[in-house]
Order: structure tokens, then C-alpha cells, then sequence
């Protein structure tokens, strides 16, 4: 599989005006499909200029380094000096120099890699890496005229670039850049090297054994912040409609829409953004990733007033979120938790409420619109993103992220058609159809992001193990093709068919290549075991469960120098359970330690602030994260196949960055430590026996038919609803295979 990425952005768009450009990205596609890397179309991340005034292309490869390519489509009629510049003339139009904004978009990137020691020798004022550009001439063949020598820019003609591809790519291929370098030079150039967190100076100088569970945290924290190949196609491209991003938790969903929301903000279109969420407490991580990047790369401070608005789905009196400004908007008075009370889901109530009252009245106004915890949101809320969106159907510019099992209520992630409603004439807003292949120029509609960043190996593959229920006497989930195993990061090493049938022996491993929290080796370099990273604690009576907490916490804050605000406790209870919250503050306070519980004593924003534990549920965890994670009450677990019980266990799990503690009392603690075992013994495989599908709690599904296929399905179904008598020629097996499809529609 190539590793060469072409990110085209509005390359397709702008097709019929710029020929040579088009013809020079399919050249370059070809001589470089087998290099590491990507190339990109008017790649203005490394610009605070209009996107016009940005070279036509960007290629960084680690075999060849880095090239900027400028295509000049138009015949230029002559050059004139002004200043210190230069103003090319085309017919009757003036324009600044090529030429000029080639050499110095070549200075920004040289600007930005000089801050990297292991890419720019200070003392010898040279880079570890080439850095070329050129100016491609379509009309002009004395070109060298139009050009000022002392900028040493290459100029070719249109009919010399194929000889230049031959002599710069395909001669004997030159020293490789190290994997450590290439992604320096990477996250430089695409800013998120900001995101990077300091390196403690006197630790690299003294480089001092590694003692505590925080020394082992903050070394394994010490990487270069960069995107992979998907993330960067995700986040660094503007699609001409809807797309979806499915990935676990982990994987930089939040991260990538932030960098989106950013990137699309910086723009010159004067685009209305909306980031939609659901967890209070990421108000402040969402708002602060989109600052920080956005201001980075433009020096200016986001428009979050008018511009870009990151809100939550309901929004309240003190803080502004989508269903209170709609309510603000239309005159209608916004219902409140009293008159929700008993509500299953108080959300889809709102929204169901809001559309029936004022649905007609819902004007569009927002150019883009990202979704972020897309699994928490029922239809009624994308019923009103899509009239709230610029555009046609598909063609609205709504990005929705999702991770199925981190859906807390029993459901799972419907399909467009689905989620978007129908029109006057019962038609679906947006089709199913919509979300396959790709948009003009190369730009995806449907991505899976399979790489975990945040939870170690064993703590991932621990909590999909007890949220599947692989070792548990009944399934909770299950995947019966390779392809959803392989998009969630691991390799089905048996069977070998594409399907996976009832009763076969099932054999998965997660290659350390999809997981890259560095904690496991930092382990396994310094002679520890990885399985301490999962400690389970089987108390005899409830109350044990709170003094184990309190003293542990105390001992990690004291003796393994772990701070206050990294650690979150989470209770697996379900109900009202803030007395069991209380409790444990209580137990907490007892020990001299300090702690929030965030929406029921503090304010539902109010998450990890300095010196403080936090004391919170699964469905106020999501989005964030900590060193350290405690689950109380794991116990209720055991004994509960539910896909709820169980995903609020994985997203309780993968919140941690380091070491769980899984507690609990009674017979279920030890029923889930036993499952928990037999992760662990298996480790980095799994290894189980496929169970019958009538066996399967849950119905997560959402990576195992595609799309196609279930067009097919569907229009089968139909074929047959209109026409019953061919019930008679069906196969009686193939005809039960039906009949189960028909109770999933």
C-alpha cells in the first residue's frame, strides 16, 4: 500500500483554470507513489497570506525532503520593478511576483525547522534536509528573463518538468531521513508541534532512572506531536459536503476537528463555524486546542463570538450552547431539567420539542458544521444541524465524529438516512449513498481513524476485551468480518477468510504499530511488568471500596509524585449516585487530599483543576483524560451484558493515559478480575471462540456492513416487500438470512 498521500483541498474545484497544475499533481503522483510522504494543494498552514498568494504545491517525502512547487498557468507579458518587489504583468492584470511568494513561503518553512536542533545545525547553519523550490512557466519558454537570479529560485518550463521529476526523484535514492526526524519535520511544518508538551531540561541533562509512576508518565509524554497519514487527511482538508470520521477513543477525533475548525476559520472564504459537543467539561479543551493553533498559525485571536461558535447541545443560563441560542433566536421558552424529569434521553427531548415548535422557522447559517461525541446524539439534534447548514443535501459541509462504544445509551450509530430525517416527499435529506468514494479531487467522505495515542496497550485491549465481552459467558459485541477488526487496529490472524463464521476459532493482535503511548516499552526497557498497569482490587465489603480509593490516592500523590488533578475517579453506578460521590470525598478529605465532583457539587465544566481529584461519572468523563483512572464499583459489571454497562466501562478504561485501578466488592469483582486475566494472559492477542449471533447483546454493527452492502440488502428487502411471491424461489437459509435483516430495518 503506497504511503505517498496527495491532500488536493480545492484543487478539483478550481480544475477548469488551472490545467497545468492538474497535470503536474498527476505526474507528481506517479514518480512519487512509492516515497513516504505526502504532497499538498496551496498548503497555507505555513502562511499567514491569502491562500492565492501560497505556492501551488507542497511535497515532503522522507527520501527526498521537501519541494515547492509553484505553477504559473498564465503567460507573463513582462516584469516591473516597484520598491524593494517585483509586479508581474498578464495581459491586463497585475499580480506580485511568483517568484517572490515562492522564496519566501521556501523562508517560512526554512523559519519554522530551524527551531529543531536534530533538522538545523546551528554552527554549521545548514539543514539535515533538502529544501527545494521551483517556478513552472506554461507560456513563458524564455522564462529565465522573468526571473531575479540573486533569489536562486529554479525556473522550468511546463515541457521540462517530467526531465526534472527524472533527475531530482528518480536517481539513486539518498540517505534516508530517520523516522525521528521525518515527524520533526512534519509537526513543524503543519504546526502542531505546539501541542507538544515542554521537555523538562534538567531530566534530559541528568537523565535519572526512572522511579516513579509520574517519572514513567511524563517520559512517555515526551514525543513529537505529529498526525498520521489519516489524521492529516482528516484535518487538513475541507470536503465539498458531509463526511464521517469513525475512531476509538484515543485516536484525535477531537484533535483533528479542532485543527478543522481552526485551519477552515483561517480561511479567506469568511466561513460561519459550528463545533457541536456534549461533555460540559470540554468546553474549555475544545476552545484552548482551537486558540492555540488558529493563533499559531495566524497570529490572530479566533472569532468565537461570531465566526466559530463551539457549543454544547443545550447550553443554559451562564453558558451558551446550541439549544439555548436556538431557543434565544426563535422567541421560544427553553424547557428545563424539571420539565424532563423521567426522560430517557433529555437531549432528543429538547430537540424533538424544539422542532415541532419552531422547526419550520430554523434558517440556515453556518457554512460547516463538526460534530464532535456524534454516538450521544439522537436524530431530532442532526434533524436541526442540517437545516441550521449552508448547501443542498450532501452537499451541506457536516462533519460528524463518533466512537460507537463509547455510546452510553444502548444504541447504536444510525446511518444518514437515518439521522438526517426526510423531506416534503418522504425522501431522505441526505442518502445512505452519500458517505461512499470520494469528492472531486481525491477527498474521502467516510475515514476510520485506527491509531490509538492516549491509552497504553494493555489498558485499550483491557477495556475492548471486557466491553466485547470476549471472556465473559456471553458476548456483548462482535465483528464477523476482518475488515471492522482491522479498521479498529488489529490483525485477525485466524481465521484467514474475510468472514468469520459462528463457532470458528478467532485469533486478533494488536500490532504496536497502532499504539503509540510509549508507557508499555518504557515498562518493559526498565524490567517491569505491563500488567501492573490494570490493578484489580477485590474488596470483601462496599465500604472497603472507598478507603482503598483514599489511602491508594494518597500513597500516588505522596510516594509516585503523581498530581492531585491527574487522577479521576469514576463510579460505574447508574442512577443518582451523588451520595456515593460525597462518600468518597468525604474518605478523600479524611487523607488531607482535595477533590471536585463536576455537575453535581462544582459546576459541570469544572474538570481536573489544579491540586484537585476528580470525582466523576463515565458520561462526564468522555473527551477527557488522566494519568490515573480509578473505577469504583466495577463489580456491576460482571453480571451485565448490556452494550451500556459495558461501553461505560471502555470509556471509563480509556480515559487514562497510565495505570487503572479497577475496584469493586463481592462476587462480581471477582467474575470481571477473571475476565480481566484472561486479557491480559493472552496479551497482545485475543483468543476466543466466535459466538452465535442470536448470542450478541449488542448490535454494534457500524464497521461490519458497508455501506454498499447495505444498499443491497435494503434494496432486496424492498424487492421483495413489493413482491412477496418470490418469497418462493428463495433458498430457505438464504431466506432466514432475510428475515433477520428484516427485523434490523
Amino acid at each position: 500500500m503506497s504511503n505517498f498521500d496527495f491532500l488536493p483541498g480545492s484543487l478539483a474545484l478550481s480544475a477548469n483554470s488551472i490545467p497545468f497544475a492538474v497535470e503536474i499533481s498527476k505526474k507528481i503522483k506517479e514518480s512519487l507513489r512509492s516515497c513516504n510522504g505526502y504532497f499538498a494543494y496551496k498548503f497555507a498552514s505555513l502562511s499567514q497570506n491569502k491562500q492565492k498568494d501560497v505556492p501551488t504545491f507542497l511535497i515532503v517525502t522522507q527520501e527526498y525532503g521537501i519541494l515547492i512547487i509553484d505553477v504559473v498557468e498564465k503567460k507573463i507579458d513582462e516584469v516591473i520593478e516597484l520598491d524593494d518587489s517585483q509586479i508581474w504583468k498578464s495581459n491586463d492584470e497585475y499580480f506580485e511576483s511568483r517568484e517572490i511568494i515562492t522564496f519566501d513561503y521556501e523562508d517560512a518553512v526554512k523559519a519554522r525547522l530551524k527551531s529543531k536542533a536534530t533538522v538545523f545545525n546551528r554552527k554549521t547553519k545548514k539543514f539535515n534536509i533538502d529544501i527545494n523550490s521551483i517556478v513552472i512557466f506554461s507560456e513563458n519558454p524564455n522564462y529565465d528573463e522573468l526571473l531575479d537570479i540573486e533569489l536562486n529560485i529554479t525556473g522550468i518550463d511546463f515541457s521540462e518538468f517530467d526531465e526534472y521529476l527524472a533527475t531530482q526523484y528518480k536517481s539513486a535514492e539518498k540517505q534516508m531521513l530517520s523516522e525521528e526526524i521525518f515527524n520533526q519535520v512534519c509537526s513543524q511544518i503543519e504546526g502542531t508541534f505546539i501541542f507538544e508538551k515542554k521537555l523538562n531540561i534538567k531530566s534530559l541533562i541528568e537523565n535519572p532512572p526512572l522511579k516513579t509512576m509520574n517519572d514513567f508518565i511524563q517520559q512517555s509524554l515526551n514525543v513529537t506531536f505529529r498526525q498520521d497519514r489519516i489524521q492529516r487527511q482528516v484535518s487538513m482538508q475541507l470536503p465539498d459536503g458531509v463526511q464521517r470520521i469513525r475512531g476509538l477513543a484515543g485516536t484525535g477525533k477531537t484533535i483533528v476537528l479542532c485543527l478543522k475548525a481552526a485551519l477552515t476559520h483561517a480561511l479567506p472564504d469568511d466561513f460561519k463555524i459550528l463545533y457541536l459537543f456534549n461533555t460540559q467539561s470540554l468546553y474549555k479543551t475544545i476552545q484552548n486546542t482551537i486558540t492555540t493553533y488558529y493563533g499559531h498559525e495566524t497570529g490572530k485571536v479566533p472569532d468565537f463570538d461570531e465566526k466559530l461558535h463551539v457549543f454544547h447541545a443545550w447550553g443554559g443560563i451562564n453558558k451558551a450552547g446550541l439549544y439555548s441560542e436556538l431557543c434565544k433566536e426563535l422567541g421560544i421558552k427553553p424547557l428545563n431539567y424539571t420539565h424532563l424529569k423521567g426522560s430517557i434521553d433529555p437531549l432528543k427531548s429538547l430537540y424533538t420539542d424544539l422542532l415541532s415548535k419552531a422547526g419550520d422557522r430554523i434558517e440556515p447559517k453556518y457554512d460547516l458544521v463538526l460534530i464532535d461525541e456524534a454516538q450521544d446524539f439522537a436524530p431530532e439534534i442532526f434533524q436541526v444541524v442540517y437545516k441550521l447548514t449552508k448547501g443542498d443535501n450532501e452537499k451541506k459541509r457536516i462533519i460528524w465524529a463518533y466512537d460507537e462504544f463509547q455510546s452510553l445509551r444502548d444504541t447504536v450509530m444510525r446511518e444518514p438516512e437515518d439521522l438526517f430525517g426526510k423531506n416534503h416527499n418522504n425522501q431522505p435529506n441526505i442518502p445512505n449513498s452519500s458517505l461512499q468514494g470520494t469528492y472531486e479531487g481525491g477527498i474521502k467522505k467516510d475515514f476510520i481513524l485506527p491509531n490509538c495515542y492516549r491509552t497504553p496497550r494493555p489498558v485499550l485491549m483491557t477495556a475492548h476485551g471486557i466491553a466485547m465481552g470476549l471472556y465473559a459467558n456471553r458476548k456483548t459485541h462482535m465483528f464477523y468480518e476482518r475488515t471492522p477488526w482491522e479498521a479498529i487496529g488489529y490483525s485477525v490472524i485466524e481465521p484467514v477468510t474475510d468472514i468469520i463464521e459462528e463457532n470458528d476459532k478467532v485469533i486478533l493482535e494488536r500490532p504496536d504499530s497502532n499504539s503509540f503511548n510509549r508507557l508499555e516499552s518504557l515498562l518493559l526497557n526498565n524490567k517491569r511488568a505491563i500488567t501492573e498497569l490494570i490493578h484489580v482490587e477485590e474488596c470483601t465489603e462496599y465500604s472497603h471500596q472507598f478507603q482503598y480509593i483514599a489511602q491508594e490516592c494518597s500513597r500516588l500523590i505522596n510516594e509516585e509524585e503523581v498530581a492531585p488533578e491527574q487522577i479521576i475517579i469514576i463510579n460505574l453506578s447508574k442512577g443518582n449516585n451523588k451520595e456515593e460521590m460525597l462518600l468518597l470525598a468525604r474518605h478523600l478529605t479524611s487523607m488531607g487530599l482535595y477533590s471536585v465532583i463536576p455537575g453535581y457539587i462544582e459546576s459541570a465544566d469544572i474538570f481536573q483543576p489544579p491540586g484537585q481529584i476528580t470525582i466523576t461519572t463515565p458520561f462526564r468523563a468522555k473527551g477527557n483524560e488522566s494519568n490515573i483512572v480509578f473505577l469504583l464499583n466495577a463489580h456491576l459489571v460482571a453480571d451485565d451484558h448490556t452494550p451500556k454497562t459495558r461501553n461505560s466501562f471502555f470509556v471509563s478504561l480509556t480515559r487514562s493515559r497510565g495505570w487503572c485501578y479497577v475496584v469493586g466488592v463481592g462476587d462480581g469483582i471477582k467474575k470481571l478480575n477473571n475476565e480481566i486475566r484472561q486479557v491480559l494472559t493472552h496479551f497482545p492477542k485475543f483468543e476466543f471462540i466466535a459466538p452465535n449471533k442470536n448470542e450478541v447483546t449488542g448490535n454494534l454493527d457500524y464497521l461490519t456492513t458497508s455501506d454498499h452492502e447495505t444498499k443491497s440488502i435494503n434494496a432486496a428487502l424492498d424487492l421483495i416487500k413489493e413482491n412477496p411471491q418470490l418469497l418462493k424461489l428463495l433458498d430457505p437459509e438464504v431466506l432466514k438470512d432475510l428475515m433477520n435483516q428484516m427485523d434490523t430495518n
